[in-house]
């Protein structure tokens, strides 16, 4: 259910489960892909618009990754699938860089994505309830992430998307917030939306691939919550 799968997320920083510990591993047909691969692969691909992450590419009808859609890969290599006309490139970038964080347990590039009074809060709410710190829920989350994966995991595709059990995106923004303030006991909601440009709901999935090559789903059709400042976006979690 959309409401087990956000409060998940809330509860998972209190409870040392990690964000995502219940999302299991998934096998998919689509072989390894290095990190590295661009534009220029073998296969014969079609291009389209330029925007700041690369060029749209449509894989032609008889490849493997045709049913995945069409994509643009970021300086890091990630397969980003998103229409640009409905997302901000500003947005999957940081969606990007909050996974790779997992990835490589970099604790201050996870903070660069999260909304700021959301750090300030929930860091004080752990050390008043379990004497630990977000540094702690952090870490957690990087090591169940890798307890899916085998071991070491490599980001290689993110998907964003709209949410389909929703009103609208204004309902899911709303509901998220609402179980934050039942979270922390506060009317945190109303501090959110006082403190930001735009609140963005979405759902996301996201692949990898293990220590051995092999890609699977690490996260998939979970909700997820952004807020927009000064040009930049921020999740929670």
């Amino acid at each position: 259910m959309r409401k087990n799968k956000i409060l998940s997320v809330l509860l998972s920083a209190v409870l040392c489960l990690g964000c995502f510990a219940g999302c299991g591993k998934e096998k998919n047909d689509s072989s390894s892909t290095d990190k590295k691969e661009n534009a220029n692969s073998s296969s014969t691909l079609e291009k389209e618009e330029t925007s700041e992450i690369g060029e749209l590419i449509t894989p032609d009808k008889d490849s493997e990754e045709y049913d995945l859609g069409s994509y643009r890969i970021s300086e890091n290599g990630v397969k980003l699938y998103y229409e640009d006309s409905e997302y901000p490139t500003e947005l999957v970038s940081t969606l990007e860089k909050y996974f790779t964080s997992f990835e490589t347990g970099d604790y201050e590039s996870y903070k660069e994505c999260i909304f700021p009074s959301y750090i300030e809060t929930m860091e004080k709410y752990l050390q008043e309830n379990y004497q630990y710190g977000l540094d702690k829920s952090f870490q957690t989350q990087c090591d169940n992430l890798k307890t899916n994966m085998g071991g070491d995991f490599e980001i290689t595709r993110i998907k964003v998307e709209k949410p389909v059990e929703v009103e609208s995106e204004e309902t899911g923004a709303d509901e998220f917030l609402d179980n934050l303030d039942g979270f922390f006991g506060q009317n945190y909601k109303e501090s959110v939306k006082n403190d930001c440009d735009s609140l963005r709901y979405m759902t996301f999935s996201v692949m990898a691939k293990d220590a051995e090559g092999t890609e699977s789903l690490l996260v998939s059709g979970f909700y997820i919550l952004f807020a927009e400042k000064g040009d930049k976006y921020y999740t929670f979690g």
